[in-house]
């Protein structure tokens, strides 16, 4: 399958897959010179940033603790129908700097045919530059299967022996492994 691409200037980075099986593809921060990009204060004000650049000539912008911003990509995707991309955190910035998507997952569909930005969020205690070409985020495309949703006059039986609900199987293991 081919994934069209438009590049919305020539110097976007284009998406790349980190090695020969990975299973997502990386996608770049496009932040040009002095380009405005939008960002969200910790107490819900927009603001607009303009990217400086450091002594070494790199563009950045610099976004304070528990700010949100949508990074740009440059990128326009031409989606397939029935397919969507899932965008997901790289763990690298998450564990080592606390750079984190602001949903955790984000959905963009086959019918939006617009600039794709990375919204994050900083969840470190300090300021953190996000450089032109950083690799932002890792996104996948899926195959979208359609259901039918069937409404039913009585509640479902029980399939197994499990009772319990959210978190009801996913401790259990650790109190094993301390009995021992």
């Amino acid at each position: 399958m081919n994934l069209k691409i438009y590049k919305m200037k020539d110097d976007v980075t284009e998406p790349i897959y980190g090695s020969l099986n990975s299973a997502c593809f990386d996608l770049f921060a496009y932040i040009p010179y002095q380009s405005s990009v939008r960002a969200f204060t910790k107490d819900n004000k927009i603001v607009e940033m303009l990217s400086p650049q450091d002594s070494e000539g790199n563009n950045f912008i610099e976004l304070p603790t528990e700010w949100r911003v949508m990074i740009p990509t440059g990128l326009i995707f031409d989606i397939p129908e029935n397919y969507s991309i899932r965008i997901y955190s790289r763990s690298g910035l998450s564990t080592q700097k606390g750079l984190n998507l602001i949903n955790s997952v984000g959905i963009i569909d086959s019918d939006y045919i617009e600039q794709v930005f990375i919204p994050v969020y900083n969840n470190s205690q300090e300021k953190i530059k996000i450089y032109n070409g950083l690799r932002i985020a890792q996104a996948e495309i899926i195959k979208n299967d359609k259901i039918s949703f069937e409404f039913i006059s009585e509640r479902p039986e029980r399939k197994t022996d499990r009772s319990g609900g959210f978190g009801s199987t996913g401790l259990s293991w650790i109190v094993q492994k301390q009995k021992k």
